[in-house]
Formats: C-alpha cells, structure tokens, sequence
C-alpha cells in the first residue's frame, strides 16, 4: 500500500476525481476482514470495494470483487443510481406514472 502522499500524486496524475482511500500498514483492511490472500507473491491485498451512498452519505449498495467477479457493471450503476435517486429525491418522477 502506498503512503497518502503518493496516493494523492497518482490520483492527480490521473485527473480522477474519486475519492482514494490508504491504508498504508493495512489495519484497517484487517480490522475489518478485507484481506485477500490467494497471492503469495503481492498478497494479503484488500478486496476492493465500491459502494453506492445516498446524500446522508448512508451506503445505499455494496459491490465487493476483483475483475468481472465483485465489481458492478455499467448498467447495475445506473440501476443503483436510479434507485438511490427514487430514494432520496421525493419529488422526482422518472417513470412517467
């Protein structure tokens, strides 16, 4: 894991505008049972996670996962989104009802 500083830089580097969490001596990640272990060579590495917040910053949805396995598609996004809109944003009508 790298160091808040060099993760910083490659998020700039990048342009990303998300938000890059560290764990540099990777407590947190065993704290809370993220490590996967099946790497001998590079491992134990955290499982990454992506979540989907709701204004209140309450998680909406989780998607845990390496490659196609965990991680959501383009299309379980948008259906995230759109459920997390119909949630948050009382006055919205997207279907059309």
């Amino acid at each position: 894991m790298d160091p808040p500083r060099v993760l910083e830089a490659f998020k700039a580097g990048l342009g990303a505008t998300f938000h890059f969490l560290s764990d540099e001596d990777r407590s947190l990640t065993d704290l809370l049972g993220i490590s996967e272990s099946t790497d001998p060579t590079h491992g134990p590495l955290p499982v990454p996670f992506t979540f989907g917040l709701l204004p209140d910053l309450t998680i909406s949805h989780i998607f845990n996962g390496w490659y196609f396995v965990g991680r959501p598609t383009l299309e379980e996004l948008r259906q995230a989104g759109r459920e997390m809109m119909d949630r948050s944003v009382p006055d919205l009508d997207f279907r059309g009802d």
